[in-house]
């Protein structure tokens, strides 16, 4: 029986189902999606508002005092558009879908895959505070990973089944080394010695991801100290740095500061833990060692339903990196580590839109899951003196932090 001539939505819809296999935590947060995002022809830097829970803050007694809905925003954006491209010949459209697809779809596939993980940890590890472990160093006890989901509990956030860890290979090796004598059912621990994996523990799914991406602190300098009384919101002014212009913090780099503790975003309680803020762009100090910071929104909220910190700064207190005063700063400057993360799903929202399919070509096709609204197109044109087909396969997508409390990293 002569093979069938492969078809373009069929080689899409293969394309399709193969990079979705591939995602590891990509495929683990949630997918939101607008019917701007939902039609063709998009454009890079189209945006649209991601509505996060509501907060009310709570009464007393038997009067009560009205307040206005206050709803949190954030925006999510398109702003990566990634493409893989092959070629094939005339004669190979006519293999079956299965030998068509392992030949060239699968790397192509992988490799999409891989690329929109490796961008969504990026977006994720940037825009999440909260954090364990210390910066240089692989956590060997899975107490440091209870730790993180205890922030998340102290935080706020829903206890039910869609918390996760996701790992690096080295950090697997650790947890699974200190939790080999653990109580188990005879399942998971089969699981673990056959596979080398770490599946379902401790009230979340683990993935291991190659992907986790590597944080490189700044290079610090001096002894930093909060310049000015009162203030809140996403910048932060300074002085106390290592007198002479030059970059003292990355982007993702993590502050706190004395007296400032983290609130319970539910409760309003304010916890024995300091509060802690993401530095959202590179900074760099002047001569006199002074600078502003800009910090990841919405930074420090010191009152309404929102509130994530006990009060403002006072002038003078000193900063914290990474939970380090200045005289043990020196120790983890400069240092590469790998940003694990603890996180409900819904700490993140994804969004991928459809794009648009040319007309005057020779094979062309795209596929969209209707549950998920993920979405891949594939392209090619005929080169006659070839007898090849020139093909990209193409996705276009955006990432954002929606609710950061729902998340906690776990610094290596």
């Amino acid at each position: 029986m002569p093979n069938t001539l492969l078809t373009p939505q069929m080689v899409s819809n293969e394309l399709l189902m193969r990079f979705q296999n591939s995602l590891n935590f990509a495929g683990s947060i949630r997918h939101e999606y607008d019917d701007r995002f939902g039609r063709p022809g998009a454009k890079v830097g189209d945006s649209y508002k991601i509505r996060a829970d509501i907060n009310y803050t709570v009464g007393d007694g038997a009067t009560i005092t009205e307040q206005s809905t206050e709803e949190r925003f954030v925006d999510l954006k398109l702003n990566y558009r990634k493409n893989v491209a092959f070629s094939f010949t005339s004669e190979e459209l006519t293999l079956d879908i299965d030998n068509f697809s392992e030949r060239y779809l699968k790397s192509a596939a992988r490799r999409l895959a891989n690329q929109f993980d490796s961008d969504l940890l990026s977006i994720a590890y940037k825009g999440v505070s909260s954090f364990v472990g210390v910066p240089g160093t692989t956590p060997t006890s899975i107490k440091t990973y209870q730790q993180a989901s205890a922030w998340l509990d102290k935080l706020g956030t829903p206890i039910d089944n869609d918390r996760y860890v996701c790992f690096t290979p080295d950090m697997q090796v650790e947890v699974i080394n200190d939790t080999r004598g653990l109580f188990e059912s005879s399942s998971k621990l089969k699981y673990q010695y056959e596979k080398g994996r770490i599946k379902d523990a401790l009230g979340m799914h683990w993935l291991m991801d190659q992907n986790v991406r590597t944080h490189t602190t700044g290079p610090f300098g001096g002894t930093p100290a909060v310049l000015g009384a009162g203030q809140s919101g996403t910048s932060l002014i300074t002085n106390g740095w290592t007198a002479v212009a030059a970059n003292r913090l990355k982007a993702g780099d993590i502050l706190s500061i004395p007296a400032c503790y983290a609130v319970n975003t539910i409760t309003g309680d304010s916890l024995q833990d300091l509060a802690k803020f993401t530095v959202a762009a590179d900074f760099d100090s002047d001569g006199a060692g002074a600078g502003t910071i800009s910090l990841v929104s919405p930074g420090m909220v010191v009152s309404g339903p929102y509130k994530n910190c006990s009060n403002s700064p006072a002038t003078g207190g000193l900063i914290k990196i990474f939970e380090k005063v200045a005289a043990d700063q020196s120790a983890i400057a400069s240092k590469a580590s790998p940003q694990g993360l603890v996180y409900h799903k819904n700490f993140m929202a994804v969004a991928m839109s459809p794009l648009l399919i040319p007309n005057n070509t020779h094979f062309a096709a795209r596929s969209i899951d209707k549950d998920t609204g993920m979405s891949i197109r594939i392209v090619s044109d005929f080169m006659i003196k070839t007898d090849e087909f020139i093909t990209r396969a193409d996705i276009f997508y955006g990432g954002v932090v929606a609710v950061p409390e729902f998340a906690c990293r776990v610094v290596a």
